[in-house]
């Protein structure tokens, strides 16, 4: 969201980021550069909040948006882009009563995420949210799909017509997301320069698979002793610490727990030293709307093993620019990631540039201008009125 919007701003765009806020020392409002400004509003206790304990704040939330509205008539927006389902419902609220079109990203889908699950990745009601995301969907002037894929998810969950979906590829900084010295880049992050690394970045929970890589790694270790596998996130949702109490556990039994280093959850752009650090990049995701892990791991010329799932799907292409495993197990997982670790020096060098020629369809300007271009379409049609 901070990438997009700062990329409309540079191209004339005046955002105004209305989000909770989560500390008494926040300042009400905060312009990040010109053009874009943040504006903190208080709903419930200033404090983050599990996700799940968001719901009972919105009516509060969306109130206080309207009065800062009111305030200041100046910041009426020609339209409304909301992010994510519970912003989906002050959007909805907003758009009825501002008049103005409602703009969704909805980033994952219920419908898309309970499939092949167990039980809830998070304490969220299921049917409500599903029940939000049909509402939410069925007024939404525009819904926004990071892919092809997501695409085809929201089209077959939630009915939306064609002329109302439109695909926005999300973007990668190339400044910053690029290749670079291998040595110079574990130096800076404090990892062993002779080992072969396998990185995970992402948020630890169930959905995005870590248990996984860690079952495939202690597989690739009887082959490659010399690996180390290196997480770099926290975690996230009800299940995250019993996902990195399982992970540990794990790793500890199977007495690979020196092999494993564990980092907290890090600085976005801190995250180009670690990937250029590192041998190949994991992705084991149950679902994956769009998989900016992987572009930026792309770009930055790291082969990646991922899960061919969502967007994944349409982003990487089989042993051409990286790896998808169609089978979600550590023994499918381990092979492709020794693949990646075996290759020739020549073979490393074509596909690193392919991975970083693929990368380069992806950035955060061409993103903000396919944003305007919708946009302006949007301001074309009549609002889309509820079912």
């Amino acid at each position: 969201v901070r990438q997009l919007c700062m990329a409309l701003a540079r191209q004339g765009s005046v955002i105004n980021v209305f989000t909770r806020s989560i500390s008494p020392k926040e300042p009400p409002i905060r312009e990040i550069e010109p053009g874009l400004t943040v504006h903190n509003v208080p709903a419930g206790p200033l404090e983050s909040l599990p996700k799940e304990n968001l719901l009972v704040h919105i009516d509060e939330f969306t109130d206080n948006v309207l009065s800062r509205l009111d305030l200041n008539p100046k910041l009426k927006p020609n339209f409304v882009h909301s992010n994510y389902w519970l912003s989906g419902i002050v959007g909805h609220k907003l758009k009825h009563v501002l008049e103005v079109p409602n703009v969704t990203t909805f980033h994952t889908l219920e419908k898309v995420k309970r499939a092949d699950r167990s039980e809830p990745d998070d304490k969220m009601n299921e049917a409500f949210r599903m029940a939000s995301e049909d509402s939410i969907a069925d007024c939404s002037d525009i819904v926004i799909a990071s892919c092809e894929q997501e695409a085809n998810d929201i089209e077959q969950h939630l009915n939306v017509p064609p002329e109302r979906l439109k695909i926005l590829g999300l973007g990668v900084e190339h400044a910053f997301f690029s290749p670079g010295d291998k040595d110079m880049a574990r130096q800076a992050v404090g990892l062993p320069e002779n080992a072969k690394i396998v990185l995970y970045v992402g948020r630890i929970q169930p959905l995005k698979g870590l248990f996984l890589a860690f079952q495939a790694f202690q597989i690739l270790k009887r082959r490659v002793p010399e690996a180390m596998l290196v997480v770099v996130g926290g975690p996230s949702g009800h299940q995250g610490e019993l996902e990195l109490q399982r992970c540990a556990k794990f790793a500890s039994d199977e007495g690979f727990t020196n092999s494993v280093v564990w980092r907290s959850a890090e600085p976005h752009l801190r995250l180009a030293s670690y990937y250029r650090a590192c041998d190949v990049v994991v992705v084991p995701s149950r679902t994956e709307s769009f998989g900016l892990v992987a572009l930026e791991a792309m770009a930055s010329g790291i082969p990646v093993v991922a899960s061919k799932v969502g967007g994944l799907k349409s982003l990487i292409t089989h042993g051409v620019d990286g790896y998808l495993v169609a089978d979600r197990n550590a023994e499918a997982f381990a092979h492709e990631i020794y693949g990646a670790l075996s290759k020739s020096r020549e073979g490393t060098f074509a596909m690193a540039s392919r991975a970083i020629l693929r990368a380069k369809d992806f950035s955060w300007t061409e993103s903000a201008k396919q944003f305007l271009a919708i946009s302006d379409y949007l301001m074309t049609r009549q609002l889309t009125e509820c079912g």
